[in-house]
């Protein structure tokens, strides 16, 4: 039987820069907000005033930061940990139809599980993961029945391949 290859984690790349890139945006308000007070008190004049106003523009800065740096850290970690179990050949794979499917809805609030053999998979277009994360909902391969190959870490889909 043959398979082609709907998703790829080592071939994906690190798709979710743009969850700690974000971040950048409250960053530069955080520095407008302790380097250019008088700046941000022409924007924003009304509001806290004085040293409550120099704390908290600190405060905002100093959790903007961190906030940055903690998701971009979770994320990259766990993109490394993708590629290098794909490099390594430390990774499970299970093989057959797809069974007791639940999509999830497009409006999201659920994930969307599926199972293969005895393994259940499940997975949201709304969680920040490296690994397969495409609902049917919004475009997404998996249906009831479908022959897949799924390889796998944990519950992170690591490559999913359709039968020809």
């Amino acid at each position: 039987m043959s398979f082609r290859t709907v998703f790829d984690a080592a071939h994906a790349g690190y798709s979710t820069w743009s969850f700690p890139a974000f971040g950048l945006i409250f960053v530069c308000v955080g520095a407008l907000l302790v380097f250019r007070p008088a700046l941000m008190l022409k924007i924003m004049p009304s509001g806290l005033q004085g040293r409550a106003r120099t704390v908290f523009s600190w405060f905002f800065l100093i959790f903007a930061v961190l906030w940055t740096a903690v998701s971009f850290a979770a994320t990259y970690v766990q993109y490394q940990t993708v590629t290098t179990a794909l490099q390594n050949g430390r990774y499970s794979v299970v093989e057959g139809p797809v069974t007791d499917f639940v999509p999830m809805p497009y409006t999201g609030h659920s994930e969307e599980s599926f199972v293969v053999g005895n393994r259940i998979f499940s997975y949201s277009d709304y969680i920040v993961t490296s690994g397969f994360h495409n609902t049917a909902s919004h475009g997404g391969p998996i249906k009831a029945g479908l022959y897949v190959r799924v390889t796998y870490l944990g519950n992170l889909i690591l490559r999913l391949e359709v039968a020809q």
